[in-house]
């Protein structure tokens, strides 16, 4: 974009705002990595005539599928991390955008090695 090449005013404004996207991008993914990792399912069961709901939540660990059972006590909470988990995935996603648009407008090089959702 010519008129930030030309203009250091304009140019020091997105360098800035390109900063600052990278410390929002870093602390929202080290806030991600805090949230339980997986999926919510629920398996329904049925027994001497009624049917039980049983919640569990489904992940890799170290290349394997594991199912770990979520007591009803705990569903709300878990419900709730994983609600922040997504809505902080989601923000992720737009502040990556963001970054590479900037890139692109600084005429910088792409930055190497980090991984996309």
């Amino acid at each position: 974009m010519k008129v930030v090449e030309k203009d250091n005013a304009v140019r020091g404004l997105l360098e800035e705002e390109y900063r600052r996207s990278r410390d929002v991008l870093k602390a929202l993914s080290e806030k991600a990595v805090r949230y339980p990792k997986g999926s919510l399912n629920v398996r329904k069961k049925a027994y001497k005539g009624k049917e039980y709901a049983y919640h569990y939540l489904v992940a890799r660990e170290q290349g394997r599928v594991v199912n770990r059972h979520i007591p009803r006590a705990d569903l709300p909470d878990l419900r709730r991390q994983l609600e922040q988990r997504d809505k902080c995935r989601k923000e992720i996603k737009a502040y990556r955008k963001r970054i590479a648009y900037l890139e692109k407008l600084l005429r910088l090089p792409p930055r190497v090695g980090e991984t996309s959702d």
